[in-house]
């Protein structure tokens, strides 16, 4: 198994989530009102909540120790201006009026690609230097992205 496999399974368990944040732009303007307050509240959960409870362990632990493992201190500058910008789109998408359908479909089909081009990015940049470090290193990194998760260690 490689150490990055637990970080490999937090990105499949939102991955259904962000998959949805694409369904909810499609569905959005056949909606009543109401449902489409719902349904943009449940989206906003999942994005106050979870991803971002995810993107902030990975600045607190991940991306510190990629700079180190890589020598250079602004090697996650992108992946940082990545959360920067998705964080940017879920606050216009709590302030979006939820009447209007195209700036609300505009929104959520922004943030499912800035998300899922981000998750890419880490798997395919980030996670071979990992990988590539010793395991113990890598494996203390993922108990400690884990626990600031809230997942208990494996």
């Amino acid at each position: 198994m490689r150490p990055t496999e637990s970080f490999r399974r937090e990105h499949e368990h939102l991955a259904p989530h962000i998959d949805h944040i694409r369904a909810a732009a499609r569905e959005l303007p056949r909606l009543p009102i109401t449902e489409r307050a719902e349904l943009i509240g449940g989206v906003m959960d999942f994005l106050r909540g979870s991803l971002m409870r995810h993107a902030e362990a990975e600045e607190a632990v991940l991306y510190p120790e990629w700079n180190r493992l890589v020598g250079f201190e602004q090697a996650s500058a992108s992946l940082i201006h990545d959360h920067r910008a998705i964080v940017a789109h879920i606050e216009r998408l709590g302030r979006a009026d939820i009447e209007d359908a195209d700036l609300l479909q505009e929104l959520l089909y922004g943030l499912h690609a800035l998300i899922s081009v981000h998750l890419t990015a880490e798997e395919d940049i980030m996670l071979p230097a990992f990988e590539a470090a010793p395991a113990e290193v890598a494996r203390a990194a993922m108990r400690h992205l884990g626990t600031l998760e809230g997942h208990p260690p494996e």
